[in-house]
């Protein structure tokens, strides 16, 4: 089976390649692309003129939910939802019921997705990082290591002992094991529900100091610095923690770090009468914490993009907000709302755009993506985005279970059009059938 995508803008940073070519599909592998590829004994033909082909996309932080949160996701709905994305390869979080604690549950994971009816797409686990993620006692990592995992965390149930998390830190080292830390003092945060200021003040909600969270960053940095650690910061928000990680950097730590689209497009204004659908951890901040993120997204201090894939069922966020969880369903919004409030902004070119939603994530956590080398990924992940396709955002067109999305509603410029992952696992429906059996 040969199968072209023809007049497309390829756009690869792991080779720092931004032409206008074809790229052929051979046997569920990428076998050639350039301005001039051989046309002969193709069986289908996708016109991609006007559109970018990439790398298919990485997500390094997506809740599936499943085991034991079905209501929410499960791995089937998560993973479809992922095609529809944009997304070949996502990293799961290890907070499920039970937790990802033991190599037993990892091969749940890999099962399910590998599933024929989930959504073809790559599931990478992230392990938890303590027992029950309860902080107090180290999994079995190097068990954990050999079932799978690309990575350890405790998520959103961060390690607040800092010998605990040094202690974590010398036996990743050791197993050349990467840590994904959401950084909170939860001691500054409990019982509190939004950015503290003058928005919590009015609605009369506890807020989230920022300071809850650039405590925990910088005290993770230096732990980092210190134990040679590879440490991944999940989801930046505020203004401090993105200086405190460009200092660290050029300390020499090994510190990378994320942002979701909802923290460089919503302040916390956007909360406005109670609205649960911007309930997220870190709290949305302040238009001046827009501004240097965004910054530190131009000039290389934010790694990536993800889309922090946190869905809830309907009936957990239609209550007061105070009782509302935190999160929000990304994974479909995510490349229109970066496209839109960034790469047509001029903030990020369209190859530092791919850079930081697909070739930089991948590397962070060494995986078999990111790239369209012929040879190295398992199948081919091909990603097709058409970057001016205008849409509105309709949380009930979706095939994530879960509905609670900000986005809804809102116009954005840019939309996955084709996903490949070995073979094409989604096609919008704007797209156009193949044209099969033709020789060009």
């Amino acid at each position: 089976m040969r199968t072209l995508l023809k007049n497309g803008r390829i756009l690869d940073p792991s080779q720092d390649l931004d032409i206008i070519g074809h790229l052929i599909i051979e046997d569920a592998q990428v076998a050639e692309f350039g301005p001039t590829v051989d046309m002969t004994d193709i069986d289908e033909v996708y016109d991609c003129t006007g559109m970018w082909i990439t790398p298919g996309l990485v997500d390094p932080h997506v809740h599936l939910r499943e085991p034991g949160q079905q209501h929410k996701e499960t791995i089937v709905s998560g993973t479809q939802a992922a095609a529809a994305g944009g997304f070949t390869t996502v990293c799961c979080m290890p907070n499920t019921e039970p937790a990802l604690d033991n190599p037993a549950i990892i091969d749940y994971i890999l099962d399910k997705s590998a599933s024929p009816e989930a959504g073809g797409v790559f599931v990478a686990p992230v392990g938890a990082l303590t027992v029950d993620m309860k902080g107090e006692q180290l999994t079995d990592l190097s068990a954990l290591k050999r079932a799978g995992i690309v990575a350890a965390s405790d998520e959103g149930f961060p390690i607040q002992n800092s010998a605990m998390m040094q202690q974590a830190m010398e036996f990743c080292v050791q197993l050349d094991l990467p840590i994904m830390a959401h950084c909170e003092d939860l001691s500054l945060t409990k019982d509190a529900s939004m950015n503290e200021g003058a928005v919590s003040a009015m609605l009369g909600l506890k807020g989230m100091p920022r300071s809850a969270e650039e405590i925990m960053v910088m005290r993770n940095c230096l732990l980092s610095l210190h134990t040679g650690c590879q440490l991944h910061i999940m989801r930046v928000s505020t203004w401090g923690a993105v200086e405190m990680i460009r200092q660290a950097k050029y300390l020499g730590a090994p510190v990378t770090c994320e942002i979701c689209p909802m923290h460089f497009t919503f302040t916390d204004e956007a909360v406005g009468e109670f609205r649960t659908h911007f309930k997220i951890t870190p709290p949305l901040r302040t238009q001046l914490d827009i501004d240097i993120v965004v910054q530190g997204l131009n000039d290389g201090t934010i790694d990536c993009i993800s889309s922090d894939h946190s869905p809830h069922a309907s009936h957990e966020v239609e209550v007061p907000f105070e009782e509302a969880p935190f999160g929000h369903a990304g994974l479909e919004s995510t490349v229109g709302v970066t496209l839109t409030m960034l790469t047509h902004r001029g903030v990020l070119s369209p190859l530092e755009t791919i850079r930081k939603l697909s070739t930089t994530p991948a590397k962070i956590l060494r995986l078999e993506a990111g790239t369209l080398k012929p040879g190295e990924t398992p199948v081919a992940q091909v990603t097709v985005i058409d970057p001016d396709c205008q849409w509105t955002f309709d949380r009930y067109k979706t095939f994530s279970k879960s509905k609670n999305s900000p986005f809804h509603g809102m116009t954005l410029r840019g939309k996955t059009m084709l996903t490949f992952c070995g073979s094409e696992i989604y096609r919008d429906a704007l797209f156009p059938d193949a044209r099969y059996k033709i020789n060009e």
